[in-house]
C-alpha cells in the first residue's frame, strides 16, 4: 500500500452555524439577540438529543472565548482557517482579534446587556456537550493488536466494528516533533469486511510493522460525529503517554 501525505474523513467543509460576529451585528438590541441565540441553542438541542458532539462542541468552545475576550478586552475573535473534518480543531494560533465595532454609548449598555446574557447561556451549553463527550470518550476501550513497539511510527490501523461490519482506517499524527494533545490525526477508511472474518492481516501493511489498535464501545453512539473523533483522541492519548514514558526512559527526568 503506498503511503500518503493526509487522510481526511471527508473533504467537505464543516460550516458553523451562528458567525462569532452575530453579537455585535445590527440590530443592537437585547430582545433580538436572544430570539437569535436561541435559535442557535435549539439547534445545539437537537444535536445533543442525539449525541452529535462535532461540530457543535468546537462552535460552543468558539463562541464562548469569543464571549470572554470581549467580556474581558472588549475585542472579537475570528478565524480563517479552512474546516474541512467535522472535528476539526481551532487552536489559539489560529484565533485572531479585533476591537468591538460599537461606540455609542446607548448601544454599549444594551451590547453590554446582551454579552451577560448570552455568555451565560453559552457556558451552560459548552458544559452540558462537554459533559457529553467525556461519556462517549469513557465509554470506548482501546486494545493494540499487533506492533505496540512501534508507536513511535505516528501512523497505523484501528479497526471498529458495528453491525456485522468491521471498518479499517489506516491514521497519521501531523506535527511528530511536537506531538500535543492539539496534534492533528488524519484517517482513511481503506475497508470494510464482514466482522466474522478474522483473517483481517491481509488488510494492514505488516512490512512497515505499524501499531494495530482495535477499538470497542459500550454504546452505539453516532460515527462521524462523535465515535470517529474519540477513536482519534484515544490513540492520539496512547501515543502521547507511550511517547512521554519513552523520553523518560531514555533522557531521565530532567
Amino acid at each position: 500500500m503506498e503511503e500518503a501525505t493526509t487522510y481526511k474523513v471527508r473533504k467537505e467543509k464543516s460550516i458553523f452555524k451562528l458567525p462569532t460576529d452575530w453579537i455585535f451585528s445590527d440590530p443592537i438590541d437585547l430582545e433580538h439577540k436572544q430570539y437569535v441565540l436561541l435559535d442557535f441553542l435549539k439547534y445545539c438541542d437537537k444535536k445533543i438529543d442525539k449525541f452529535e458532539i462535532y461540530p457543535v462542541y468546537t462552535e460552543l468552545s468558539i463562541h464562548l472565548a469569543n464571549l470572554q475576550s470581549i467580556s474581558s478586552d472588549f475585542k472579537t475573535l475570528y478565524f480563517e482557517k479552512k474546516l474541512h473534518n467535522l472535528d476539526d480543531e481551532i487552536l489559539l494560533s489560529d484565533l485572531k482579534f479585533k476591537p468591538v465595532p460599537i461606540t455609542d454609548e446607548k448601544e454599549y449598555d444594551e451590547f453590554s446587556e446582551i454579552v451577560k446574557f448570552a455568555g451565560q447561556k453559552v457556558l451552560d451549553y459548552f458544559n452540558i456537550v462537554k459533559a457529553i463527550w467525556t461519556i462517549v470518550y469513557d465509554s470506548i476501550s482501546l486494545k493494540v493488536i499487533k506492533n505496540e513497539r512501534h508507536f513511535n511510527e505516528f501512523q497505523g490501523y484501528f479497526y471498529f466494528d458495528k453491525n456485522g461490519k468491521r471498518m479499517v482506517w489506516k491514521y497519521q499524527i501531523e506535527n511528530r516533533g511536537r506531538l500535543t494533545i492539539d496534534s492533528k490525526m488524519n484517517i482513511i477508511l481503506i475497508k470494510t469486511i464482514e466482522s466474522t472474518d478474522d483473517n483481517i492481516t491481509e488488510y494492514f501493511d505488516f512490512q512497515k510493522k505499524l501499531p494495530i489498535f482495535e477499538l470497542q464501545t459500550t454504546m452505539d453512539y453516532p460515527m462521524e460525529a462523535s465515535l470517529i473523533p474519540a477513536f482519534k483522541r484515544k490513540i492520539l492519548n496512547y501515543t502521547i503517554q507511550k511517547n512521554t514514558i519513552s523520553n523518560l526512559k531514555n533522557n531521565g527526568t530532567k
